[in-house]
């Protein structure tokens, strides 16, 4: 990262486009308003309601390794039972410069905020968004969206970057469900939304705010949405600053709109692994999120790849490559059996490395050999080991800060290659894709609770919280069999009492509220 720069506009510059026809890789340089500038390709970190998971803005502070962060509106509005008309707290936060959103969270300076509508990934809803409104999860439950409240909050919170609502399902499966006249539709309400927001934003006030604004690009093929991209590419583009991308498939379709190809492009379309961002960066993705950092971290899974990857000796027997890399380093015990997958008589190396395994009990390496990362500096695989197991949340912020340190150290390394030429990226991305494997690990540990705003759970899925406390199984068998006696005999009273008349003086058993249940004082007058 440079210093902090003081324009009033965000600007991005293409440095290298590595050449070839269509969609290329490129480098760049996104200068954000009294941000760092943001050398691309590069990543930003995903937060949950406001916070990016295990991390505090201190710690980011002193040992953070990104420079933006991601954030939800859902996480960041909700509808009191009481008073559905109260204002969010972070619309209401008193801050120096305008930028809400920014003083809320307590972000650090150096750290840019980029707003969204929904969370990434996010939750699929139970029905459908309408004309005026999408549907999202808050705190509260499902509720709607609309553009106009959306497009206040946005000059209100005043964010870094802003991503304008489209008409999405959010499922992995929405493109495909939806055919022919749902998409449509989801074209023409994303495009009147975008509409509504271009005349909302003045010209003059946009700049001041510093906010610029990254246009959705839609899951659709180019049939269904070029009207949309043209009137991006010619009646938005004033007050359009990058495109957000939901999904990369769309992205040699661009060339056809030239107006759109300097801007720079977020994908919304969240790579999976280290594989799916290099192929991504392929296509010209300039700025990635990526969920699967927290996932990891919370697995209890420390990453351990890097980019370009290392080459091994060629007098090291299969059983010595993870001597040579900086994947497993375990002097006291074998490496765990699921580190490693043979095939074709290749041996591939883990992307990561599970620490709940019990070969790293006594290990007093670090978690990735030659790794500057506070956690490697300062800590070594048997402590965190011991964290993991007693269920110490100091684990998983450790975790966090090696993972997303790796995934810097991957950018930086993707960059560095990009720089020197074409014919050296590829090879390697090739060499990447030959020496590792394609999954992360799974990771044995016990994640931290789930939250409900996290996830919705479907019918017949299983409970993501373990339950912690139990009866015994004898103590489970001896409780159903004293409920189920007490049930019975709560049975049988009824019946007999509804049997039986109303008493002229009520027994002493028999109290003012369960006479009026039964009837007491009622008239009941019968008609011939």
């Amino acid at each position: 990262m440079s210093d902090t720069t003081e324009e009033e506009s965000m600007k991005f510059e293409v440095l290298k486009a590595v050449a070839g026809d269509g969609p290329t890789a490129r480098l760049g340089r996104l200068t954000l308003p009294t941000r760092p500038v943001l050398q691309t390709p590069n990543f930003l970190a995903i937060t949950s309601r406001g916070v990016v998971p295990h991390l505090t803005p201190d710690t980011i502070t002193r040992h953070g390794s990104f420079s933006g962060a991601y954030m939800a509106m859902e996480d960041l509005v909700e509808k009191s039972q009481k008073n559905v008309t109260k204002i969010p707290a972070v619309a209401k936060m008193p801050c120096y410069d305008g930028k809400r959103l920014h003083a809320f969270t307590c972000l650090p300076a150096s750290v840019a905020t980029i707003l969204g509508p929904r969370r990434v990934p996010a939750v699929k809803a139970p029905i459908g968004n309408n004309d005026s409104s999408i549907q999202v999860f808050s705190s509260n439950g499902f509720q709607p969206l609309t553009n106009k409240a959306y497009i206040d909050l946005i000059a209100t919170l005043k964010p870094d970057i802003a991503i304008p609502l489209a008409d999405l399902a959010y499922s992995s499966t929405a493109a495909s469900k939806k055919q022919g006249k749902g998409i449509v539709k989801m074209c023409e309400r994303t495009e009147e939304w975008m509409e509504q927001l271009h005349k909302s934003l003045d010209s003059d006030e946009l700049p001041a705010s510093n906010t610029a604004i990254f246009a959705p690009t839609l899951p659709a093929p180019l049939p269904l949405q070029w009207h949309y991209l043209s009137r991006l590419s010619e009646d938005f583009l004033d007050k359009l600053s990058g495109l957000a991308v939901y999904d990369t498939s769309i992205l040699p379709e661009l060339e056809r709109y030239p107006p759109l190809l300097p801007l720079p492009r977020l994908t919304l379309d969240a790579p999976s692994t280290p594989h799916d961002i290099l192929r991504q960066i392929s296509l010209g993705v300039d700025v990635f999120l990526l969920p699967f950092v927290n996932a990891v971290s919370d697995a209890g899974v420390a990453m351990s790849f890097q980019f370009p990857p290392p080459s091994p000796s060629p007098k090291s027997s299969p059983n010595d490559a993870s001597i040579l890399t900086t994947t497993t380093s375990l002097s006291s015990s074998p490496p765990p059996p699921q580190t490693t997958t043979t095939t074709n008589s290749t041996e591939l190396l883990p992307l990561g490395t599970d620490l709940t395994f019990p070969a790293n009990a006594a290990s007093l390496d670090p978690l990735v050999p030659n790794c500057a990362c506070h956690t490697c500096t300062a800590h070594h695989r048997a402590y965190i080991h011991h964290l993991l197991n007693a269920r110490e949340m100091l684990a998983w912020t450790l975790l966090q800060l090696h993972n997303h340190h790796t995934m810097a150290q991957f950018f930086s390394g993707v960059r560095a290659s990009l720089a020197t030429s074409k014919a050296q990226f590829e090879q390697d991305c090739a060499l990447f894709f030959k020496t590792y494997e394609p999954e992360l690990p799974i990771g044995s540990g016990t994640r931290p609770r789930a939250r409900g705003y996290h996830f919705k759970s479907e019918l017949g899925d299983e409970k993501r919280n373990v339950v912690t406390w139990q009866l015994l199984q004898e103590g489970q068998q001896q409780a159903k069999t004293t409920q189920g006696k007490e049930n019975f005999k709560a049975l049988q009273g009824k019946v007999a009492r509804d049997e039986a008349d109303t008493p002229v003086v009520p027994g002493d058993d028999v109290d003012a509220a369960e006479l009026v249940r039964e009837g007491l004082g009622q008239v009941v007058i019968k008609s011939d």
